[in-house]
């Protein structure tokens, strides 16, 4: 198995508010953004890394049961942080999480940082977002001729450390094979589903995370800009 990951501030935004953690050995990767327009959200991602990163240094068994409390937990470090810092629960960001599980993967989310997985030359995207768009697609609320992603898409329904209930998606996944790209929205939404294909089909690893930030950062760099590549 392999990974590596990239992370830039991008070409706009002052500061970069993402953090991305992996260990090999453990078979463990997270990739947290911190969400931008609310204040903290650069510690926010990076405390929550932190207490994943406790979580998972002290054990070695992976399970459903476990990662949702890896989130809980990293949730409830957030909520501490901020309260210290008398911020009122005005520090969020979101996670996306990729572990071995038994033989096969397991993928557990909240917000919109996604996960991808690269089979057999084709590119499927194995996240839904937690964002308002996606629950009015979702429940058929959405007025003729609104552009929803665009006017919704970045509107959360889940974070870490917000007053929101926190209720994370986990999947277990099959086949454990391909490639699998963990990343913020600054790289989703600035290139086209069948170009990231394009890319994650380059044969080098380094080369491909290269690829794909360099890309992301051509289209316009609007916003932070993180990945992690797994190969297996």
């Amino acid at each position: 198995m392999k990974m590596t990951s990239r992370t830039h501030r991008g070409l706009v935004r002052l500061r970069n508010e993402d953090a991305v953690w992996f260990d090999i050995d453990l078979g463990v990767a997270v990739l947290a953004d911190g969400m931008g327009g609310l204040m903290g959200g650069q510690m926010a991602s990076a405390v929550a890394i932190d207490s994943f990163k406790e979580y998972f240094c002290a054990t070695s068994a992976h399970s459903q049961k476990n990662i949702s409390n890896a989130i809980v937990e990293a949730d409830a470090s957030v909520r501490r942080q901020s309260e210290l810092l008398e911020m009122n629960a005005q520090m969020g960001t979101t996670v996306v999480l990729w572990c071995l599980i038994d033989s096969s993967w397991l993928v557990a989310h909240v917000g919109d940082s996604r996960l991808y997985h690269l089979n057999g030359g084709k590119l499927l995207q194995m996240t839904q977002d937690h964002s308002l768009a996606r629950r009015m697609l979702d429940s058929g609320e959405v007025e003729e001729g609104v552009d929803v992603h665009k006017h919704y898409g970045h509107v959360l329904t889940q974070g870490l450390g917000l007053n929101t209930a926190l209720a994370p998606s986990i999947h277990q996944g099959d086949p454990l094979t391909g490639r699998y790209l963990l990343c913020s929205d600054g790289l989703s939404d600035q290139l086209e589903h069948e170009h990231m294909q394009r890319i994650m089909l380059e044969s080098d690893l380094e080369v491909c995370a290269d690829e794909l930030l360099q890309c992301s950062l051509e289209a316009g760099g609007k916003d932070n800009v993180s990945l992690i590549l797994i190969e297996v």
